[in-house]
């Protein structure tokens, strides 16, 4: 399994744009939601805010009049105007000017404060409800990407038992993320619990991993005690391990020339890779298949 994971990476290279293709739709998707639900909250933010000032300026015209006859008398308009400009424009007199006008609003009108709270937490309420939906739908392309690799590497074995193969690759890379959210709630009170969880992660990792190859594979020709042994499990992991140093190496390579570019590489190249990993062991089971085959057909 190890020698075939260089193998497999190299000879199905091509497949690389699939992941990378559902990736960047679902990540433009991404983008473009997050940008209307911070357009759409910070408008009506404002706009809430501009109705609220504007009632509150109303209702304290005197206190607000001398507080801008105080903050604007702390410049010097007299001599060197360019110096009263820059005062100005200062971020600590905009900072204090803006501060002491809600302060004065504040201490004028009634409620005034709970009004203004309300509102921002309206808009951080809804910032959250758009990332929410954000990465959801990010966690979907993911998925899709990483579904529609796993088909067309294997794609004339899908074909066949499409049926088993849609089941065994997509419900695996779900419970492989229940796991890993499961076992890091249940060593959050253990020293070291990340690196545990990830050791446990990765050898359920290879047991679902073979498991699937197995359900998809097998024609009932071969037991699932013969695929999962302890050798087949370590040369999972073992190639597991070649792809995440060669990921590694690329993530390396690819940050010292721009960080944003890896992020935006690295994700399909990762979703890639352990569909590699996974392929291998498909490939282990079929030629199990084939050498069980092999002396019923002689």
């Amino acid at each position: 399994m190890i020698r075939s994971s260089l193998k497999n990476f190299a000879k199905n290279l091509v497949y690389l744009f699939i992941p990378m293709g559902i990736f960047y739709l679902f990540l433009l998707l991404t983008v473009f939601g997050l940008a209307h639900f911070l357009i759409g909250g910070l408008s009506t933010m404002l706009s809430d805010l501009t109705s609220l000032i504007h009632v509150s300026v109303e209702d304290s015209s005197v206190s607000v009049n001398e507080f801008l006859k105080y903050a604007f008398g702390q410049i010097e308009w007299t001599g060197n105007y360019a110096a009263a400009i820059r005062q100005i424009f200062s971020t600590a007199w905009l900072k204090n000017t803006a501060m002491g006008f809600l302060e004065t609003l504040n201490a004028s009108t009634e409620n005034f404060g709970e009004n203004f709270s309300a509102i921002v937490l309206k808009f951080k309420d809804t910032l959250v409800a758009g990332v929410s939906v954000a990465a959801v739908i990010c966690a979907i392309g993911v998925v899709l990407a990483n579904f529609a690799a796993r088909f067309a590497i294997r794609r004339k074995t899908a074909r066949r038992n499409f049926k088993k193969f849609f089941l065994a690759h997509t419900v695996v890379p779900i419970v492989q993320a229940i796991i890993l959210i499961a076992f890091y709630i249940l060593f959050a009170f253990i020293r070291f619990y990340s690196l545990l969880a990830l050791v446990v992660l990765l050898a359920l990792s290879a047991v679902l991993s073979l498991t699937a190859s197995w359900v998809v594979h097998s024609d009932k020709t071969v037991k699932l005690k013969e695929v999962l042994t302890l050798k087949n499990i370590l040369s999972y992991l073992g190639s597991v391990g070649l792809i995440i140093l060669l990921d590694l190496a690329l993530a390396a390579a690819l940050f010292a020339f721009d960080a944003l570019i890896a992020a935006l590489l690295m994700v399909p190249i990762v979703i890639y890779s352990f569909c590699i990993a996974d392929v291998n062991t498909d490939a282990f089971v079929c030629s199990l298949v084939e050498k069980n085959a092999a002396p019923a057909a002689a």
